[in-house]
């Protein structure tokens, strides 16, 4: 099979050239400035002259230059800049290959605060190449949310009761931030959204199916959080203060400054995110007794929790010279999390009449810190556009749990009758990661741009689990119980991608080769796991565009999903005396081969059709032991799961003040394991999930929204999720100089959204149900302070976009 991909990629790179090379490639280039200077980040947008239909959009660069690729046909271009008054274009027309615009000057903004200056605002959803954009600042509901609450509001984004993350059906999602991998289990990337208020985020970029540019530890696909940035000579910044309430206080202020000046740029950011909130859960269920007698088990568990977090960020860029660029960039993170929980459990021969009950109050604090260096360089290298980036990346992740638990026995009148196990664990984590990248483009000619890049990264994990016994009074370490685990990894990877653009074609062709590395080592238990492999993932992607209306492409990529490092670690972690979870040594990376076609009409409607088939699927599965009466959570490879899915995107203008964006997804997923638990899984359902958002516009300062999500049954490993309706509702005040703005939102308006989850795999009986203070009301402030009109700081991928996801399972 590797032969037959490795072959057609080839053949690709030397046929394709010959078939499209008689062809040319259109492009309209200009600048942008004022009467002093030329302006970076001026929006540039392109429109047919003959049914003013918006083509393109693009942005000026750091010298105020902007490029729009185009076809033969009649354009004009508006520019839009904060601060500054729009400027139309008389209508020109592209005949060759390349229209250069006279240059384009804008006038600020003089007007005074009773007057009210126009600003485009963007949609709520957009389709840009291979990426669903929603962007969060029209959506007012959004306001004093955390980012792991946003991206429930995602269109095709599924977050289930144990908050893990999938994507049209598909799991196992790369979540970047700003472009960069975070390195992070999927525990600690959870964690790390809670901390992230809504205020630092521009946009959610949602790509099913990434190609070779991007790491190959992405099957599912990846979720990009794209955070705001600063908007020119001189100082500016923005402050965030948020309230909420959800039974108890919330709050979230935050602020972020920027300072430039003709050598350097300085910026930094904090915020503070304080969130209380109340988890409830339920599980009914079934698992054989002595002599096959069957005994029932009605769990009922209520957490009350705190999770507080402070976020800083603080860099700078040297411009060595107007196309040499140097910077550095520090991170950090610091949480903590303390849950009082209480637990009872009705066990007997029936739900209804129980023999016995057992209640576990316990407690779990949290502290973790994690901090990211970067050292990045830029060089624009020729006016073709060669350029090279360079990113070298050191992060540390230092995690302390502490939890205890009492168990006691009570008869079903309430009488105590004994004590069970009382128990404490310790469960210290370090984890170092390096990361070196370079990628460099290279335009051939006007038809054809070769990129390629490399990258090291290498992982260190220490992670020593301690559990101890109440014994008459004295703590008494369990060493059957306890573990320590070390894990090293280091992935190598390269690739290279051919470019081929014309008028109305283009092709991207790519082959990313990474080589594997690892070894895992539980200590106590003297078990050394090593493994070493390499593997090759091709893509490939056609696009036709047209005419200015119709955009079409397909693809095709391969993709890995490595399993997390906490998934590899054996130890037992103990929820009650019933109830824990367990690693699994053996896992296995799943691969999956990706199909996707799109088609765009008129820059706002899409439809995409896809599928997916995986192998040695990673999954979080619920098993019952039927020789400790407990259920137990682990991860296992299945043998497949299959995935066809449909998804549209339909925005529709209702009046000039009401317009309704919609995303829908349909899809038929099967997954099917062997031998599982003992028996046979074939489980197929098909599923589908409806966000639709209304945005009025009430007048020229007010502004609302409202946001239903909905969802079918879906399946997961071996349980379906049952369908879930949630709505939220927003509204907006803008003061008057655009200064700043007021937001209300509420979320979850009926209080329904619930997790409820049941078994599908025979002999494994349990209903699920899961719920919290999700219903809640929120305030927020922002006011933006100094020139409006200060050049970003400067986005960049670091090296480490791919290992902080795995540092740790759930």
């Amino acid at each position: 099979m590797k032969i037959h991909l490795l072959f057609a990629f080839f053949l690709c790179l030397y046929i394709l050239p010959f078939e499209v090379v008689a062809q040319q490639n259109g492009k309209i280039t200009g600048t942008v400035r004022d009467d002093k200077q030329t302006l970076p980040s001026v929006s540039v947008l392109l429109y047919s002259a003959k049914d003013s239909v918006l083509v393109t959009t693009g942005m000026t660069d750091g010298e105020g230059k902007f490029n729009l690729p185009a076809v033969p046909g009649a354009y004009y271009v508006l520019s839009t800049f904060v601060g500054y008054n729009k400027v139309k274009t008389p209508v020109f027309e592209l005949k060759g290959s390349t229209y250069e615009l006279p240059a384009i000057v804008l006038k600020e903004n003089t007007n005074k605060l009773n007057e009210v200056s126009i600003t485009a605002s963007k949609p709520v959803l957009e389709r840009k190449g291979d990426k669903l954009i929603f962007n969060i600042e029209a959506t007012p509901s959004a306001a004093g949310l955390n980012g792991l609450e946003v991206l429930r509001k995602a269109p095709g984004v599924t977050i289930d009761h144990n908050e893990n993350i999938s994507l049209a059906g598909k799991g196992n999602v790369l979540v970047t931030i700003d472009g960069k991998q975070t390195y992070l289990s999927s525990a600690e990337v959870v964690s790390l959204l809670k901390s992230m208020p809504s205020s630092e985020i521009e946009s959610i970029e949602i790509i099913n199916n990434p190609g070779a540019r991007y790491d190959a530890n992405s099957t599912g696909g990846i979720i990009n959080i794209k955070t705001k940035k600063s908007l020119a000579i001189g100082f500016n910044g923005n402050l965030t203060l948020g309230v909420g309430y959800n039974k108890r206080l919330q709050a979230n202020p935050g602020i972020n400054l920027n300072y430039r000046r003709q050598f350097f740029n300085v910026f930094g950011s904090y915020d503070y995110n304080r969130w209380p909130f109340q988890e409830n859960l339920t599980i009914d269920r079934v698992t054989p007794g002595m002599n096959s007698k069957q005994l029932y088990f009605s769990q009922r568990n209520r957490d009350t929790s705190v999770f507080a977090s402070n976020n800083f960020k603080i860099g700078t860029d040297f411009f060595l010279t107007k196309n040499h660029t140097i910077g550095v960039l520090l991170k950090g993170n610091l949480n903590g999390f303390d849950q009082n929980g209480f637990s009872r459990i009705t066990i007997g021969d029936s739900f209804a009449k129980p023999d016995s009950i057992l209640q576990t109050p316990g407690k779990n604090s949290t502290d973790r810190k994690n901090f990211s260096y970067n050292i990045n360089y830029k060089g624009i290298l020729d006016t073709a556009g060669q350029e090279i980036t360079i990113d070298a990346d050191y992060s540390t992740f230092n995690g302390d749990n502490k939890a205890s638990f009492v168990n006691r026995f009570f008869l079903p009148d309430g009488t105590f009758f004994k004590d069970g196990q009382i128990y404490r664990n310790f469960s210290p984590s370090d984890i170092n990661i390096k990361a070196i990248k370079a990628d460099y483009v290279l335009p051939l000619n006007k038809v054809f741009k070769l990129e390629t890049g490399i990258k090291v990264a290498s992982v260190k994990s220490d992670n020593n689990f301690v559990y101890e016994n109440d014994v008459n009074g004295e703590w008494i370490k369990d060493n059957s119980r306890s573990n320590r685990f070390k894990y090293d990894e280091q992935v190598s990877a390269a690739y290279a991608i051919l470019n081929i653009s014309t008028g109305k074609f283009s092709v991207q062709t790519g082959l990313r080769a990474e080589r594997t590395q690892s070894t895992g080592n539980s200590v106590t238990i003297n078990q050394l796991n090593k493994r070493t492999y390499t593997d090759f993932f091709p893509s490939l992607t056609f696009s036709r565009n047209f005419d200015a209306d119709n955009v079409a492409s397909v693809s095709y990529s391969r993709k890995i999903n490595r399993p997390n490092y906490q998934n590899l670690n054996p130890f037992i972690f103990y929820l009650d005396q019933y109830t824990y979870n367990e690693g699994n040594p053996n896992l296995k990376p799943e691969y999956s081969t990706n199909f996707e076609a799109t088609y765009l009409w008129k820059q706002k409607y899409s439809v995409a059709f896809a599928y997916s088939h995986t192998s040695d699927v990673i999954t979080q599965i619920l098993l019952q032991n039927e020789a400790k009466k407990s259920m137990y959570q682990t991860v296992l490879n299945l043998a497949s799961n299959d995935v066809v899915s449909l998804t549209l995107n339909f925005p529709v203008k209702i009046s000039k003040w009401w317009n309704l964006n919609n995303n829908l997804v349909g899809y038929h997923k099967q997954i099917q394991a062997p031998d599982l638990n003992g028996t046979d899984l074939n489980s197929k359902q098909f599923s589908a999930s409806l966000y639709t958002q209304n945005n009025f516009t009430l007048n020229k300062l007010f502004s609302a929204d409202a946001s239903v999500y909905a969802s079918t049954a879906q399946i997961d490993g071996g349980f379906k999720v049952k369908s879930m309706l949630t709505a939220d509702a927003g509204l907006r005040y803008s003061f008057p100089n655009q200064n700043g703005n007021l937001k209300l939102g509420v979320g979850d308006i009926f209080h329904s959204q619930r997790g409820r989850v049941f078994s599908t795999l025979a002999g494994n009986v349990y209903n699920l149900e899961q719920w919290g203070t999700s219903t809640n009301v929120r305030l927020t402030f922002t006011y933006r302070f100094g020139k409006t009109s200060v050049k970003s700081e400067r986005s960049r991928q670091t090296g480490l976009d791919a290992e902080q996801k795995r540092l740790g399972g759930k």
